[in-house]
Formats: structure tokens, sequence, C-alpha cells
């Protein structure tokens, strides 16, 4: 035989090889479609295709194993943990003993009401498209590895979705700002210690004593008002939980919609001369903000 007879030949065998490789790949796909449950190596899915393949068979099996999720999509023993973790704190399955079970239909709208009662929601904060901006700017303030306290209040929580993930150590008394971060996996998180204030959703210790040990570069905080003299808080509760705070930070940052300028009554939270910067929206008392500017407060505008 020649040399290129041989390859003649050889190049024949290739092709054949190939051919027959193709039509068994082709039979395994097509039976694939069929298995659903089938294992298919390095086929990789990500957290929202995981979760619905969970999701997709709890609701035909009510129960599954974690061991038999990992053997189900192929991953990791801490991925099938972690994804069984998140969507119990979703409420969109129970966790159980190396495992996990569907959640029942009850279990399910009393949780989900409980969350909406614990979380405000759009329809429940005044001045919502204010609010927005104000806390956007307010987070914008923030550097990576910085340590910032935010009080408790429907802006600061707003804050929270532009503080999520980034390296910024939040420390909170404010519960839904909390799980907000929790959920989000934020990498640094410090909740305040104290007697639980289910009415307004924060936590209180008479000698705040819990902030002693903490430092930060801000403390964002808001009031019922602000004049030429300062921050205002109408609720007592929230005097006693905010004043010892107020003392833990470089610089104050009063984060309030113009709803709020002008408006003076209840006790004096914060006086003009400690506060560094107030962010406000655009309509805001022209005449209050510049007798603030002229006690040395920043006025940021959104």
């Amino acid at each position: 035989m020649t040399k290129n007879q041989l390859k003649i030949t050889n190049s024949g065998h290739l092709k054949i090889k190939k051919r027959h490789n193709e039509f068994l790949f082709a039979q395994n796909v097509k039976f694939g479609q069929n298995k659903p449950n089938i294992k298919i190596k390095g086929l990789v899915m990500n957290e929202v295709q995981r979760h619905r393949r969970l999701l997709e068979y709890l609701e035909n099996h009510t129960y599954i194993s974690t061991n038999d999720y990992v053997e189900m999509l192929d991953i990791s023993l801490s991925t099938a943990r972690r994804d069984i973790t998140k969507l119990a704190e979703e409420g969109r399955l129970t966790k159980m003993r190396n495992g996990a079970e569907a959640i029942r239909h009850d279990e399910q709208v009393s949780s989900a009401h409980a969350t909406s009662h614990f979380i405000p929601a759009e329809m429940d904060i005044d001045n919502y498209d204010a609010k927005v901006r104000i806390a956007r700017a307010a987070a914008d303030l923030c550097e990576e590895n910085d340590s910032v306290i935010v009080s408790g209040s429907n802006t600061t929580f707003l804050m929270g979705e532009h503080l999520a993930g980034h390296n910024i150590q939040v420390i909170t008394n404010f519960m839904p700002l909390a799980y907000q971060l929790i959920q989000a996996n934020h990498p640094s998180l410090i909740i305040l210690g104290g007697q639980y204030l289910p009415e307004r959703h924060i936590t209180i210790s008479p000698d705040a004593e819990s902030a002693d040990e903490h430092s930060s570069r801000f403390v964002f905080f808001t009031g019922t008002g602000i004049t030429k003299a300062g921050v205002y808080t109408s609720d007592i509760l929230v005097y006693m939980a905010e004043k010892k705070l107020l003392e833990y930070g470089d610089r104050l940052i009063a984060l309030m919609d113009s709803s709020k300028i002008g408006k003076h009554g209840g006790k004096l939270l914060a006086c003009a001369s400690q506060l560094d910067t107030l962010i406000t929206d655009e309509a805001a008392d022209k005449e209050t903000l510049q007798s603030l500017v002229e006690a040395g407060v920043k006025i940021i505008l959104v």
C-alpha cells in the first residue's frame, strides 16, 4: 500500500467514526429530551434556573433530599445547601434536615403577609420618588471600606438596595433594612441590640450601650422636620433610640424630603451646628435651606 493510499484509508476511517459519534450524540440528545431528570455533565445552570428546577420538582414530589438535589443537577453540596437556604428564606420552600419540603399554601400566604407587613411598600411611602432620589444620593456618598450607621426610616430603608453587596459596613437598629441586607448576602452588617419595638421595627437600648464600640464615617438619619435650629422628631421613642447613635459618626447626614423642610415640633434631635449635610429634593423651602447654609450645613438637592 502506498503512502497516499494509506492517507485516504485513514481519512475514510475517520469520517466513518465521526458520523458514528454524531449519530450517537443525536440519539442521546433526543433521549435526554424525554428524560428531564437525566444528568448532563458540563451543563451549567445559573441560580435562577436551579431554583426553578428545584421548585418544579417539589411541586410533584413534595420532598427532596440534599443529596438527591446534588445528583439531579450535578452540583456541589455547598451549592445545593445554599440554594435550599435561600429559597427557604424567601418563603418558597421549607428547609428540612438534609433536604427540602414543598411549602403548604397556607404557610406561603402567611409568610408573604408577614414579609409585606414588615417591609415598607411603595404605596405606603409618602413622596416616594423624592425619597428614592435622596436615598440614592446618600448611598453615593459612601466609599468602599466605609463604616456607616443607618437609623430607621422609609428613606434609609431605600438606601439598602444601593448599599447591598458593596464592601461597606452597615450598622443599624432598623430591622427592615437589616432584613433586606441579609437577603442580599451583604458582606458586613452589624445589628444593634436592645428591646425590639414592633410598631417601629427598631431596637432600642436605654443606654445605647450596643453602639459604644462602633464609630463610623457617616450617620444617616431623618426626623419629622428641620428648621434653622436643626432636626426635630415628634416620636419620643425614636428620639431615645437615635440620640445616642448620633454621637458615633464623624459626619451627620440628614435625609429629609421637601415636605419636612421648615417644619418643627417635638424634641430637637440634632442641632444645625452638628449637621454636616442635608439631602433633600428641589421643592424644599429655599429660605430654610439658606438659613442652614449660613449655619454651615452642606445642602444636596436631588
